[in-house]
């Protein structure tokens, strides 16, 4: 899916996780929705590294976990393929987590949730994502093979990644998750809601 689709897919994510686990920070919810908009739109390093540190909201936080997986777009000239079992597989889901919960032991619930969030979307994909290694029907592939290559185990779909009908309306829907969550949570919502709803149609229109 789309980067954008990714990040709000992964701020969802992480809103589930605060209504699970962290009712604490249900009332700060706008505020940090306000900041995901910004991340969709300027995401880099230096928001990078507020997140590592701990430095941002969760749900900003859910945001950029929300994408991380597609690191390995970066690592083509080391021969890892994208949607490779590095980051787009189950074991994935396992390590990335657990290295960011080392590193902000806070942010691990809210790494898992936008972690398997990408991974889930991304199996509607026609190409697809891996699962584990050694399991049918590629159960004699080497570890490195499947860490490093692509080959499709999982497909839910054929819904093409650049389809941005599709991305819209499943950010539509998440968004419609957060507000209600934060229609629950906040008496004012409405108000901020309204504020923010020009910044989201804007971003949508400049990712076309």
């Amino acid at each position: 899916m789309q980067k954008y689709t990714h990040i709000i897919v992964g701020a969802t994510a992480a809103a589930l996780v605060i209504a699970v686990i962290s009712p604490e920070l249900k009332g700060t919810l706008f505020s940090q929705f306000q900041n995901l908009i910004s991340l969709s739109r300027f995401s880099s390093t230096w928001q990078v590294q507020l997140a590592l540190s701990g430095s941002v909201p969760a749900l900003v936080a859910g945001g950029f976990f929300g994408i991380v997986p597609d690191l390995d777009q970066i690592l083509k000239r080391e021969k890892v393929m994208h949607r490779s079992g590095l980051l787009h597989s189950i074991l994935t889901l396992i390590w990335l987590p657990l290295v960011i919960g080392l590193i902000v032991p806070q942010y691990f619930a809210v790494a898992a949730a936008a972690i398997f969030s990408h991974w889930f979307i991304d199996s509607f994909n026609p190409t697809g994502v891996r699962t584990l290694p050694y399991v049918l029907p590629r159960k004699q592939e080497s570890l490195k093979a499947f860490l490093w290559n692509h080959e499709r185990d999982l497909r839910l779909a054929k819904l093409r990644y650049d389809n941005h009908a599709v991305n819209i309306v499943l950010c539509g829907v998440c968004l419609l998750v957060i507000g209600y969550l934060a229609f629950s949570w906040q008496a004012e919502g409405a108000s901020i809601l309204g504020n923010l709803l020009p910044q989201i149609a804007q971003y949508l229109n400049i990712t076309h």
